[in-house]
């Protein structure tokens, strides 16, 4: 019969064969083993029966939702999601942040295109009003009333420098792929076309002034038609005026 001594060694074979001993007995039962050898047969007759019990029994490969919820309590798996949301998060900003300064260049870029579309409406008819006033200040201009299909105005001409100015109420508005077009008229009755322009919804009269390449003093008057946007090379609309020199 075992010695008292013994008896405890002998009791935490079971354990230590399953691994369930804890350090200091299974130190203290490691030291043990190497003096007795009646304590070594024991612990390998255990481990022979742990090892048959596990063999008795089929492996079976664990459910993937196990593995995914084992997976996801290490300490990695959480740093590997908040990473992913940081980066998702972070590609969201930049992609908003990206949108917004598009929008705003095309914006800006509406705008500026805008004022340089009023600029040079601005500056057309700031050169417009100088050519009208500066008619109006030179001796031996000629004065033409307008007075014809309800449009009532004066025609300014100046032969000697070829500039003409025109002043008149009562322009109807025209849609947007019409405008008016003013033609030089000679004896043969031959048009040239003299410039186009459109009534100012802003002003009760309508003005336009031009310096004419052509010498006027070839013509015989000035007649005004509506054209297509743009105008035409000869006259296709119908006509609002004609006056003679």
């Amino acid at each position: 019969m075992p010695s008292k001594k013994h008896t405890p060694f002998l009791e935490n074979i079971p354990a230590y064969a399953l691994g369930a001993l804890d350090a200091d007995e299974a130190s203290a039962l490691e030291a043990h083993l190497k003096t007795c050898a009646s304590c070594r047969d024991e612990l390998a007759a255990y481990r022979a029966l742990s090892d048959s019990l596990l063999m008795a029994i089929p492996p079976k490969t664990p459910p993937a939702s196990l593995r995914r919820r084992l997976q996801g309590k290490l300490p990695g798996a959480h740093k590997s999601f908040r990473s992913h949301l940081k980066w998702s998060l972070g590609q969201s900003a930049l992609a908003v942040a990206f949108i917004v300064l598009l929008l705003l260049n095309v914006f800006s870029i509406l705008q500026i295109r805008s004022f340089q579309q009023q600029q040079a409406q601005l500056s057309g008819q700031l050169q417009s009003e100088q050519t009208e006033l500066a008619l109006l200040s030179y001796p031996g201009i000629k004065t033409i009333p307008i007075n014809e299909n309800g449009i009532t105005g004066t025609l300014l001409l100046d032969s000697d420098r070829n500039a003409v100015a025109l002043f008149a109420w009562n322009l109807p508005q025209l849609p947007t792929n019409q405008t008016y077009q003013a033609w030089l008229i000679d004896s043969q009755e031959d048009r040239t076309s003299l410039g186009i322009f459109r009534p100012d919804p802003n002003l009760p009269f309508t003005s336009f002034s031009i310096v004419s390449s052509n010498n006027l003093s070839n013509f015989v008057g000035i007649g005004v038609t509506v054209e297509p946007s743009g105008g035409s090379s000869h006259p296709t609309g119908s006509r609002l005026f004609r006056v003679g020199f």
